[in-house]
């Protein structure tokens, strides 16, 4: 099965270590031993650690752009490969993930996360839209 790999926090191919990165490579690395084919869907970073929300704004339009191409792309391609599921890692408040549910509801594959943090504290703070956003993807 193709996997579509995604890590909003940090891509597994960011230049600067880290755990997350860490995780991000031996998840993906662990899909391909279970004999699958995972492949880094995007490396588009929606992290914001300030709680600007004018920024959030720009990330989220940013990421909505970028899962409408993802989506063009794939439909584009041969079905051969397409993937035949998203899974996202780390999808939280101040990193939610603005692809993967659009790019799997358009495709009509399984959207998975691993390491969803839900904080219902945030619901009315700085990062009340990543939130809500991070909620929809868990939910």
């Amino acid at each position: 099965m193709r996997v579509a790999f995604y890590a909003p926090l940090k891509p597994p191919d960011h230049p600067v270590p880290s755990g997350d990165r860490r995780m991000a490579k031996l998840i993906m690395r662990a899909i391909s031993l279970a004999g699958h084919e995972p492949f880094l869907a995007s490396n588009f970073r929606s992290f914001e650690g300030r709680g600007e929300v004018a920024r959030q704004n720009a990330i989220a339009d940013a990421g909505t752009a970028a899962a409408q191409d993802l989506i063009r792309q794939y439909r584009a391609a041969p079905c051969s490969a397409r993937p035949e599921a998203w899974l996202t890692y780390h999808v939280y408040h101040k990193s939610p993930d603005w692809l993967g549910p659009a790019v799997s509801l358009a495709l009509d594959i399984p959207y998975l996360v691993a390491e969803a943090s839900h904080a219902p504290k945030q619901a009315d703070g700085s990062w009340a839209n990543g939130y809500v956003a991070a909620r929809a993807a868990i939910a």
